[in-house]
């Protein structure tokens, strides 16, 4: 008999939830953060959404815990099929470390805010220190204990757009790019499956939605439930504040042609067609 395969925090819920399906119970009584997953028709949007390290955050947990946690109620154990380390991970498997802050723009500085976390201080005010002094066209390196998601969309007002990676035991590595005053430009997603660049200049879209007020992970959840709405072959035109870069490769997942534009700082714009023939 085949030994179950454990779940790695890197994984999205819905990869768990398919292999382990009673898991949803175990979720929604570790947080009230998981309440929704109790409806099926927001779980199925939801846990397309979040890894389980993601999850783990948004409830308030470690990713270690709720990784253990899942794998316990699973069948699993952290001292018998499997070891889960603080990072979330199995023993002897590391995520692998990519550049993330790959981009013509080049890094002016660096801040690292972990010490000051580490003593319980605020790092707001560094942060943005930093950031008002990175012009136009260039950015800056941030690296902290946890990926600071309400930082983006504060940044985000100032024409910044974070480019993220999760490395070593659950650090975070986020360049942030200053736009250029009035930059017009596709999205670098939009070569990718579906692209959009047979589009014509001027297109309109049936159905339009505002994120802009939203604060991660709202923005993306309203989006793919507005798609799921979407009648084939419709478009559905998102006002936002930031390039949704997490949300382009769930879109290239289902074949959805987009094309974003940015239409200067805080102000993005992006166009979604959904393929024919999709449920």
């Amino acid at each position: 008999m085949a030994s179950k395969q454990p779940i790695v925090a890197i994984e999205r819920i819905s990869d768990v939830l398919n292999r382990y399906p009673t898991l949803v119970d175990t979720l929604i009584d570790a947080s009230p953060a998981f309440h929704n997953l109790g409806n099926p028709v927001m779980r199925r949007v939801q846990s397309r959404l979040v890894t389980v390290a993601q999850a783990a955050g948004i409830a308030g947990l470690s990713a270690a815990e709720l990784t253990r946690t899942l794998n316990v109620a699973a069948g699993l154990t952290s001292t018998g099929e499997i070891d889960i380390t603080e990072s979330g991970q199995p023993t002897g498997v590391a995520p692998s470390l990519t550049d993330a802050s790959a981009s013509e723009a080049p890094i002016v500085t660096e801040l690292d805010v972990r010490a000051i976390m580490a003593r319980a201080e605020e790092p707001f005010k560094a942060i943005m220190s930093v950031a008002s002094h990175v012009p136009e066209g260039a950015a800056f390196r941030l690296i902290a204990s946890f990926e600071p998601l309400p930082l983006y969309d504060v940044l985000a007002k100032q024409g910044f757009t974070p480019r993220s990676h999760e490395f070593g035991d659950g650090d975070w590595e986020v360049v942030f790019t200053r736009a250029t005053e009035g930059a017009h430009q596709l999205s670098t997603h939009e070569d990718s499956t579906g692209g959009g660049d047979d589009w014509p200049a001027e297109i309109s879209a049936e159905v339009t939605i505002d994120v802009s007020e939203l604060v991660p992970p709202e923005p993306m959840i309203k989006i793919l439930e507005a798609l799921e709405q979407l009648e084939p072959g419709r478009r559905l035109q998102v006002h936002h504040v930031r390039r949704p870069i997490h949300l382009y490769e769930r879109l290239d997942e289902m074949g959805y042609r987009h094309k974003t534009h940015d239409l200067g700082p805080g102000k993005v714009e992006v166009l979604i067609e959904k393929p024919v023939g999709s449920s």
